[in-house]
C-alpha cells in the first residue's frame, strides 16, 4: 500500500471518530463504494469520502464551500455580463483575492464571502439594467430617424 493512501486511511479513521460515527455508519459508507475496508478503496474515493466526512463533522467547512462556489458563480456572471467570454477559474479567484484584499482564496472568511456576493450580484444587475436602458434608449434614436 503506497504512502499516501496509508495516510488517507488514517485519515478516514481520525475523521470518523471526530464525527462521532461508530462502525455501523462506517460500514453504511464503506458499502456505498461496493467495499468492506477501507483498504479496499482507491485513493479518489479515500480523498472523496474523507472529504464527506469532513463536511458532516464540519458544518462550518461545508457553509464555507457552499459560499465559495456562490462567489465563484457570481464573479462569473458579472464577468459574462460585461461581454467577456466565461473567466477561467483562476482569474476568478484572482479577482476574489483582490477584491478581498486576501493572498489565498480559501482564507476568505464566511462573512466576507457573502458580501462579496452580493456587490458582484448587485454589479451584475446594474450592468444589465443599463444595458437595457442604453439598447431601448439606441432604439428610441434610431425610430425617430
Amino acid at each position: 500500500m503506497d504512502k499516501q493512501k496509508t495516510q488517507l486511511i488514517k485519515k478516514f479513521h481520525a475523521l470518523l471518530g471526530k464525527a462521532g460515527l461508530g462502525n455501523d455508519e462506517k460500514y453504511s459508507l464503506l458499502s456505498g463504494y461496493g467495499v468492506e475496508s477501507s483498504k479496499d478503496l482507491t485513493v479518489y474515493e479515500l480523498t472523496e469520502l474523507c472529504a464527506k466526512i469532513d463536511k458532516m463533522a464540519n458544518p462550518e467547512v461545508a457553509e464555507a464551500d457552499k459560499l465559495r462556489k456562490r462567489l465563484i458563480a457570481a464573479i462569473s456572471s458579472y464577468r459574462q455580463a460585461m461581454g467577456g467570454v466565461a473567466p477561467s477559474i483562476e482569474e476568478i479567484k484572482g479577482i476574489a483575492c483582490r477584491a478581498a484584499c486576501m493572498q489565498q482564496f480559501n482564507r476568505i472568511p464566511n462573512d466576507r464571502l457573502r458580501s462579496l456576493y452580493a456587490a458582484f450580484t448587485k454589479m451584475r444587475r446594474d450592468l444589465e439594467n443599463v444595458q437595457e436602458m442604453t439598447r431601448e434608449r439606441l432604439k428610441e434614436i434610431t425610430s425617430l430617424n
